[in-house]
């Protein structure tokens, strides 16, 4: 998104006290907030519509944290995640309504915490992609406060940054809905934003700027021409321009958190456990079909009662996009333990054949146990692929139980392939269509339903016509 794309309604706080406002401005509570900062915890939420893990990074959302929080240094506030994002499963379409406030928000909010909800599409009555909609500290009770943000919109903190001003009081530096804002600020405290160091903006998605400098020639009723900032988080500019809030904004944010039930946002999470990966003693170099031993070290930091935990291998080919499951089994975690040991004996599938991968072990990839941080729950390490020790032509495990493996190396023939696996008497009992690339050729198949006895497992290149075949005992 290369501006700001939010959908958040005008809505006034109609018991806003000013002369609070001023006293806590003259005693200074805000400024000093910057050199003992405020920890404010967040709960994400990702909201999606199957339970294959969250369709969005889970490492780019502490990454967005991290970036928001530059942007919040003046007012002497900093966010973490309370606890690793939470996955929702909600096939129905996420948009904005009072309905869904109830619904879809209310039953999952995590209290004492910003909850912030990543979804597919944002819409309502205003627009059908905005990238954010946030809630204002006086919107009813706190269960019922969000954030929601599009997920192709989470990229360098900016526009969650400028939901969250909302979140803390803080209107569009060109709202007009209180009235225009007067370019010599005489009604600053009635108009625009209600803040007197923010200057008056016609709207920077609608004017024109040369990069991030404003050279409009729009004026105001008094025929005063606009000097707006587009580096102000609140404004349309850019994203790219946006990066800071003005000292009276930062004040805001503080007097709403110092007088709202704001106050009881959390500022410590550790009663969340925290397990992962420390270190890896892994193989190097494997060949196709082979069963790997693999030990990893794991920590239990804040473990109280047994865990059952989801562990993946993952395997991605360093010149391809895609990352394949060869492997997932279940461990349980113990409390009373700092850290432990587990082999996993982890079958590589005779399908990938000789080169460079990268192997990814994930301890919970589908995010269904709470804990405080899933960015050490990733390890990946590097994998090289070497068939060169397999014969020109192998047929594997013989005698086969469950399934067989067949490996050939044939450099002469490619394209499709037709398999057969058939008895003495020549009857078929099996046959599917391969492909063989320029190199190896490599599959599985499963014959745990043959009867026992002698079978020949053929393979025809429909090009060329050469064939190879394999004899093997079925147990």
């Amino acid at each position: 998104m290369d501006a700001q794309s939010c959908a958040m309604p005008y809505h006034p706080n109609l018991e806003f006290d000013a002369l609070a406002f001023d006293e806590f401005r003259r005693n200074k509570k805000a400024s000093s907030r910057n050199s003992n900062k405020r920890r404010i915890g967040i709960t994400i939420h990702v909201v999606q519509g199957t339970t294959d893990g969250a369709n969005i990074d889970i490492t780019q959302l502490y990454d967005e944290v991290d970036a928001v929080n530059r942007f919040f240094t003046g007012a002497g506030l900093e966010f973490f995640l309370c606890g690793a994002p939470r996955i929702i499963i909600d096939r129905t379409l996420y948009t904005y309504s009072d309905v869904d406030r109830q619904l879809n928000v209310r039953s999952n909010h995590e209290p004492n915490t910003i909850n912030i909800y990543y979804v597919d599409e944002i819409g309502n009555q205003i627009t059908s992609s905005a990238c954010g909609i946030s809630t204002f500290p006086w919107d009813g009770k706190s269960d019922s406060r969000f954030i929601l943000m599009q997920k192709d919109c989470s990229t360098n903190g900016t526009v969650l940054a400028h939901e969250i001003g909302h979140f803390f009081g803080l209107f569009h530096t060109h709202e007009t809905a209180a009235g225009v804002e007067l370019v010599n600020r005489s009604n600053c405290e009635q108009a625009g934003d209600l803040i007197c160091d923010t200057p008056a903006d016609p709207n920077l998605s609608l004017v024109g700027l040369n990069g991030c400098t404003y050279e409009g020639n729009f004026v105001d009723s008094n025929g005063d021409r606009y000097n707006p900032d587009p580096s102000n988080i609140m404004s349309y500019a850019p994203l790219s321009c946006t990066s800071r809030f003005s000292p009276g904004q930062n004040d805001l944010m503080n007097f709403y958190l110092e007088t709202t039930d704001l106050a009881d946002l959390i500022t410590d999470c550790d009663f969340f456990p925290d397990f992962g990966i420390q270190k890896e003693n892994t193989i190097s170099t494997v060949a196709s079909g082979q069963t790997m031993a693999l030990t990893y070290e794991f920590n239990t930091e804040g473990v109280t009662t047994p865990t059952e935990v989801d562990i993946s291998f993952m395997l991605q080919a360093t010149d391809s996009p895609l990352n394949f499951t060869i492997h997932t089994e279940t461990i349980t975690i113990q409390p009373g333990e700092d850290t432990f040991e587990i082999t996993f004996q982890v079958p590589l599938p005779i399908e990938y054949g000789s080169g460079d991968y990268t192997l990814t072990t994930a301890l919970d990839p589908k995010s269904l146990v709470q804990e405080r941080d899933k960015r050490n729950n990733f390890l990946a390490s590097s994998l090289k692929i070497d068939n060169s020790s397999l014969t020109n032509s192998l047929l594997f495990p013989n005698p086969a139980q469950e399934e067989v493996k067949v490996f050939l190396r044939e450099r002469g023939s490619t394209g499709d392939v037709n398999m057969t696996i058939s008895d003495s008497m020549g009857r078929v009992y099996i046959a599917e269509k391969k492909y063989k690339g320029e190199t190896e050729f490599s599959t599985r198949v499963a014959v745990g339903d043959l009867p026992e006895g002698l079978y020949i497992l053929t393979l025809e290149f429909i090009i060329g016509g050469n064939s190879k075949s394999f004899l093997f005992f079925k147990k």
